[in-house]
């Protein structure tokens, strides 16, 4: 008697158990699974409106070369990426700085619903503007363009990713990369000029967009407006200005100062270094008449 009760038991439990099954939809049966997988119509419904990871009215050039849906990012016509500022593609947290031989300087950003976004190949140590934990804004500087890791050529290796459980990703969560809600995937696909639309927060500082081993002169007292770059000496320029800006690098070796001569007379020697390698020229207005590069002034 109680051998056949203890199995009627059991046929009653399993029978519970599948009308419990049977009244689950697949869907959320299957939902851990295929989101660690990849974007779930969920997921895809909650992505944030990507923009491209650089300041607002900037324009890149983009690559998926061999590693769709990964994109390879440079200034546009390829004229000189190294050292340009790298900013979030939207806001987040950051989820890891790091290492490897062949990403070499690394960030992963956390954008919440299961979405991330990585930057590869950066110049500087992955610490060295934004740290695991910290909350980034668009207009953030987390690093700069460089050639890190495997790299032999200064550009941004970019993915967006999607995972919908975890703080950590890899390579096989990628997804296609959307920019302003356009679609930049398929393979060996190149895009020469797309313009950035990263536009919201605050911008950063106009020093920051100054290439390395240039001198920026700015017409604007706060670092905005006209501007004329070079990375050699002038004998002449025509902009009215009144800051200049230096970002780690000089056209030749030794030579880190800048002497200016204005039109109005007088001169102003402007010193890589001082207050982050920024240098002020006198208040008031001046035209420049010509600049070179010195050890010292």
């Amino acid at each position: 008697m109680l051998r056949y009760l203890s199995r009627l038991r059991t046929v009653v439990l399993m029978c519970v158990a599948g009308l419990v099954l049977a009244g689950t939809p697949a869907s959320a049966a299957t939902t851990d699974s295929a989101g660690d997988r990849g974007e779930t119509a969920a997921g895809a419904a909650a992505k944030p409106l990507f923009q491209l990871p650089f300041p607002c009215g900037t324009n890149w050039q983009l690559n998926t070369w061999g590693h769709n849906p990964a994109l390879d990012i440079v200034v546009e016509g390829n004229t000189g990426s190294d050292a340009l500022p790298v900013l979030p593609s939207a806001a987040g947290t950051v989820a890891a700085t790091y290492w490897t031989n062949g990403s070499g300087n690394t960030i992963q950003i956390n954008h919440g619903n299961g979405w991330f976004t990585a930057y590869y190949h950066l110049k500087d140590d992955p610490a060295t503007y934004v740290k695991k934990g910290d909350p980034v804004q668009p207009a953030t500087r987390i690093g700069r363009i460089g050639t890190s890791g495997a790299s032999t050529w200064s550009h941004l290796h970019y993915e967006q990713r999607y995972l919908a459980s975890g703080d950590f990703t890899d390579e096989s969560h990628r997804v296609p990369a959307h920019f302003d809600g356009v679609e930049y995937s398929g393979d060996a696909k190149e895009w020469p000029s797309v313009t950035s639309r990263n536009c919201t927060g605050t911008p950063p500082p106009a020093w920051q967009d100054c290439p390395s081993g240039n001198v920026c002169f700015y017409s604007g007292p706060d670092g905005t407006g006209t501007v004329c770059r070079s990375a050699g000496d002038e004998p002449r320029s025509t902009c009215g200005l009144r800051r200049s800006f230096f970002n780690n690098g000089t056209t030749q070796p030794g030579y880190d100062h800048v002497q200016v001569y204005f039109k109005e007379g007088g001169s102003a020697c402007l010193h890589r270094g001082w207050d982050e390698g920024r240098g002020n020229l006198p208040a008031g207005g001046r035209t420049i008449d010509r600049f070179h590069w010195r050890g010292e002034c």
